[in-house]
């Protein structure tokens, strides 16, 4: 995480790494698609982002990110966050990884640039607290999910569609998620996964 942490204040792991993360372990919930028409202001997760959601939404994603962060936790405490897949793309197209930094960039500017900053120093708060095996607190953890939710919610949906879908060609779940799920207790990376998803649904209803 501590490797991560750096490239979603910068703005580019953020958008797509919040949803590869947890999709390289485990499938979306029956009857819901990651690609094409999606319910996918999914690049919640990591990123990825934060913004000026109705008021009425506000307190509903930070109570998101809550549930979010507590049901997921014991899972990504198994991950080996200092593993130098982490801090790379192995085998990834540079034309295709440069594709996705474009769209995070074009939504990274339509982005509420005070939710903006709140997430980038929810970031750099977290990054204070890495420990020796590269994870950081709860507290941090749920700031950051928090700051996403609002990030995401702040630009279009089709902004976020674009930068999960350029994603998509650089870092395919469907050919690590198996590999990557073995490494964790698969009911942890279950449970994680239906909690982002529910997180999802939260930060789409305040999307714009």
């Amino acid at each position: 995480m501590a490797k991560l942490l750096p490239c979603v204040v910068a703005m580019v792991a953020v958008l797509a790494l919040c949803n590869l993360r947890l999709a390289a372990f485990v499938p979306p919930p029956a009857g819901q698609s990651l690609r094409h028409g999606v319910h996918m202001s999914t690049a919640v997760g990591a990123a990825a982002v934060l913004g000026a959601a109705p008021a009425a939404f506000a307190d509903k994603i930070d109570d998101a990110a809550t549930k979010l962060s507590e049901a997921s936790y014991p899972f990504l405490k198994e991950i080996d966050w200092t593993s130098p897949v982490y801090g790379s793309l192995p085998n990834a197209n540079p034309v295709k990884v440069l594709a996705v930094i474009n769209k995070a960039l074009v939504m990274g500017a339509s982005m509420d640039s005070a939710a903006l900053k709140k997430g980038v120093l929810a970031h750099a708060s977290a990054i204070g607290h890495v420990d020796s095996k590269g994870m950081i607190p709860l507290p941090d953890y749920t700031a950051i999910n928090a700051a996403i939710g609002h990030m995401v919610a702040s630009v279009p949906k089709n902004q976020v569609i674009d930068v999960f879908n350029a994603a998509g060609d650089v870092v395919r779940k469907e050919e690590v998620g198996a590999y990557m799920k073995s490494l964790v207790n698969s009911g942890d990376a279950e449970a994680a996964y239906k909690a982002f998803w529910e997180f999802k649904d939260v930060v789409a209803a305040a999307q714009r």
